[in-house]
């Protein structure tokens, strides 16, 4: 055992893909045997960078859900969305014309062979870079808060970049 009062203690390695499956099932059970969406936690913790409220979020998580392969935006109607979260279409629409407004989806009208209209395409990459933004700003937040509980905790290290340390 190392006694040495410069060692520091890091935190556990965030868990490898089995293991995260191995605590999904320990957490959800039977449950994820009907499926399951990731949900980015930027999205949930960066809510308010996003201005947008619980309506609109639910709508993003169904869109989510109904994402299944990376180069296939989502297409779900207004009534299939409608009906999953309980309102209105109109509801639906209110919510998608936020979601458009704060440049979070991009919503793209498909047609069918014939020349009619169908549902909308959601294409959601304008989420996805603003959810990348929020998680560098996070991640560059807890960097910084972990320095400075260093120099707090520890004023006798010299570190140039804590708060407190050597200049």
């Amino acid at each position: 055992m190392n006694t040495d009062a410069t060692e520091e203690v890091s935190e556990p390695a965030a868990p490898t893909k089995p293991d995260s499956e191995k605590v999904l099932r320990q957490k959800w059970r039977t449950s994820l045997d009907a499926g399951w969406t990731v949900i980015p936690s930027a999205l949930i913790r960066g809510l308010p960078l996003l201005h947008i409220g619980a309506g609109e979020l639910a709508v993003l998580i169904s869109l989510i859900d109904y994402w299944w392969a990376p180069n296939d935006p989502p297409w779900p109607s207004k009534k299939a969305l409608a009906e999953r979260l309980n309102v209105s279409q109109k509801t639906i629409q209110r919510h998608l014309a936020v979601l458009q407004q704060e440049g979070l989806i991009v919503s793209e009208a498909r047609h069918r062979a014939g020349g009619g209209q169908t549902s909308n395409r959601y294409d959601l990459t304008p989420l996805v870079a603003k959810l990348e933004g929020i998680a560098a700003a996070m991640k560059k937040a807890d960097a910084e808060a972990a320095k400075v509980k260093r120099a707090a905790t520890r004023p006798g290290l010299r570190d140039k970049t804590a708060v407190g340390g050597a200049a």
